[in-house]
């Protein structure tokens, strides 16, 4: 035990009048999602490009679906989001009256990923010389700007929501309230990059920290509904984990297995058809998360599970492998006999 006065600070409890998260040592959640389409519409209806060949502008964005948080742990701000969006482009030639259009189609704007690395798509609603000039205008001109546009959106989150979630303290150390120290500047300037910096909490000496993607299938002899149980059912779950499961199986809850060992959760649950998880594991650095897609799809004589898991640590791939046929898979087929019996 530490004498009166001394140990780490983290561990003094903050005087606070409120009487709310002190230390911001607790998590918490701030949903940026409302907030977040109406910055998309903003920015991209203000875009537009001119040129020899005529003008062209966003003139609507035709659908935005997606989710986007903010959150805090132990003092940590950690940005979850994942938004597709489909654009309208409008623009007209000197040889043309016609008002020509298009659209513009953006998947998968999420945390993981580069402006670079967001697949973009365009359109034309019909083809011939004008409107193939206006088309290239629009891939030349205006995709380069949407990618700015998905740059910007970041410090969008946290500069409009990071204070949210992050509660001033006496000493404001290491806090999003905190005074920023002078960094040497960095040609780098990424969506992927900042992310890392924001949930990569310490990174031991000799450890590689670069992520890759697991890609993982195995087949069950069980009909499709059985086996997509085996991943929400908070019993079947404790049964294969030999009780060591707590879940809350709905978008947003979250889970815990093998004593805090796996942890994560919920993100989106089409029954029957796939889960999207939160996914880390233990001796991950602090905050550092993976995102899990379970595809679940009937052969006729029994079930293909497809995984893939997008961020995952190069160090642990193997460990992380072997765990989900270990634990998960394999478990399963023993637990319920989905090895060997047929439908």
């Amino acid at each position: 035990m530490a004498l009166w006065g001394q140990g780490d600070a983290r561990w003094i409890v903050e005087e606070r009048e409120d009487a709310k998260n002190v230390n911001n040592w607790h998590w918490s959640e701030v949903d940026a999602s409302s907030s977040s389409k109406k910055f998309f519409k903003d920015k991209f209806l203000a875009l537009s490009a001119t040129g020899t060949e005529g003008s062209v502008r966003i003139s609507e964005m035709t659908t935005c679906t997606g989710e986007a948080s903010v959150n805090n742990r132990k003092g940590k701000v950690i940005y979850f989001f994942e938004w597709n969006i489909v654009l309208k482009w409008a623009g007209k030639t000197e040889m043309s009256n016609d008002n020509i259009t298009g659209k513009i189609e953006i998947d998968n704007i999420s945390e993981e990923n580069t402006a670079d690395e967001v697949d973009i798509t365009t359109k034309q609603t019909k083809s011939g010389g004008e409107h193939n000039k206006l088309h290239q205008m629009v891939k030349s001109q205006l995709i380069p700007r949407c990618k700015e546009v998905i740059e910007e959106y970041l410090k969008f989150l946290q500069v409009n929501h990071g204070k949210q979630v992050i509660l001033p303290t006496s000493k404001a150390e290491g806090g999003i309230n905190s005074q920023p120290t002078a960094k040497p500047k960095t040609t780098v300037n990424t969506i992927k990059k900042k992310m890392d910096e924001a949930v990569i909490s310490a990174k031991p000496e000799n450890v590689d920290f670069k992520r890759t993607d697991i890609t993982l299938t195995d087949t069950f002899k069980c009909c499709l509904d059985d086996l997509f149980q085996c991943f929400v059912n908070p019993d079947k779950m404790r049964a294969y984990f030999n009780g060591a499961a707590e879940v809350d199986p709905r978008e947003s809850g979250k889970f815990s297995l093998l004593g805090g060992a796996i942890s994560g959760s919920f993100l989106e649950i089409q029954p029957s058809k796939s889960i999207q998880l939160h996914w880390r594991f233990q001796d991950w650095p602090a905050d550092m998360h993976s995102s899990v897609t379970l595809t679940f799809k009937d052969t006729g004589t029994s079930t293909e599970l497809s995984l893939n898991q997008v961020g995952v640590p190069q160090y642990s791939v193997e460990q992380i492998k072997s765990g989900w046929y270990k634990y998960y898979f394999n478990a399963i087929k023993m637990t319920f006999g989905y090895g060997s019996s047929t439908l």
